[in-house]
């Protein structure tokens, strides 16, 4: 007969772990008050580590119960710096100023590109090199090109939406002239016809079928997926120049190109800002935007080849944490245990 899993955390909890719930003050001996409008506010900093800090860094955002959460994390150990409960670097700034002679010691510091980390950086770490995280940026580009193909899905459904609309007005003035006449009236079923495709589908099931395609470079392709991407591409070509610019810049973006000639890496990006400009897409221009807003920590990878990939592990271990936790109703424990296996 196994053990509940609520009973071994309360076994662990009160007898294991050597959590004091009467003594524990490190949770929460670094809490800031901070002036929100009239009234104070306590942000909590359950994790201050200045050891922790080292010339390789990375920060990130953490969801944990229903607060967002700050980390900044060493990418070299793997070790928790610092966390506290707020994203705003006006609070973050007060929160890390006894760590402010170390944090000058940082010389690279991955991060999203949130501006409020960027000014965070700029204050906190002046002589660190910010790097644009990878995974974000690409976040952001798969993000633009299947926008692209969601549009055209929401145009189908739009005409599907005005279709049953046009429906619902016919059968109203049928049932009236039923009504008026005497006669009986029959209710009609709507229906929506569309088109059948080369390949069997609708334009609307073939819009959403393609979604995983999109994100793989064509030799990954699985035959289907390539004859469902021909189909695609012959309707909607757009979306073929929307995925053709995104794998282009995700080729000049790659592992590959680390310590290649900056100008080379200039002269590609640049190349690839003009084929956007004429593709004229909308989707794809918006990420054009954020790139040239971002260019320099962007290209910064190039440089050391530094990826927030350490801060999301951590993130992904925390998730287990939470899980084992059953959650953070018991929030000095939970950080008691983060702390303890991160620091």
């Amino acid at each position: 007969m196994g053990i509940a899993a609520k009973t071994l955390h309360h076994w662990y909890k009160s007898f294991l772990s050597n959590f004091d719930p009467q003594g524990h003050q490190k949770i929460h001996a670094s809490d800031i008050k901070v002036k929100t409008g009239k009234k104070d506010k306590v942000i909590e900093v359950p994790i201050v580590c200045p050891e922790n800090i080292g010339e390789e860094m990375g920060i990130d955002e953490k969801m944990i119960g229903e607060e967002w959460y700050t980390l900044l994390t060493n990418r070299e150990t793997g070790k928790i710096a610092f966390c506290a409960a707020t994203t705003k670097s006006e609070y973050l700034q007060q929160a890390m100023t006894p760590m402010l002679n170390l944090l000058g010691k940082v010389k690279n510091i991955t991060k999203d590109m949130a501006a409020n980390y960027t000014n965070l950086c700029n204050v906190m770490m002046p002589l660190a090199k910010q790097i644009a995280d990878k995974f974000h940026v690409i976040f952001n580009l798969m993000d633009a090109q299947q926008a692209v193909r969601i549009k055209y899905r929401q145009k189908i459904l739009e005409q599907r939406r005005n279709a049953l609309q046009l429906f619902k007005q016919e059968e109203k003035q049928r049932r009236e002239e039923c009504e008026r006449t005497g006669r009986e009236y029959t209710t009609k079923k709507f229906s929506f016809t569309e088109q059948r495709l080369p390949n069997g589908e609708t334009p609307s099931e073939l819009l959403a079928r393609s979604n995983f395609l999109l994100y793989k470079f064509p030799h990954q392709w699985q035959p289907s997926q390539s004859a469902r991407a021909r189909t695609l591409f012959d309707h909607f070509p757009e979306i073929e120049k929307a995925y053709k610019l995104s794998c282009q810049f995700r080729v000049w973006y790659a592992k590959e190109n680390i310590g290649k000639h900056p100008l080379q890496i200039d002269k590609e990006l640049y190349q690839w800002y003009e084929d956007v400009e004429d593709s004229d897409i909308d989707e794809m221009m918006n990420f054009k935007s954020l790139v040239e807003s971002h260019e320099e920590e962007i290209k910064a990878y190039f440089i050391v080849g530094h990826t927030n990939a350490k801060a999301e592990n951590i993130n992904k271990q925390i998730n287990k944490f939470l899980a084992s936790n059953q959650g953070v109703r018991n929030r000095d424990f939970f950080f008691f245990r983060i702390s303890n296996f991160f620091t």
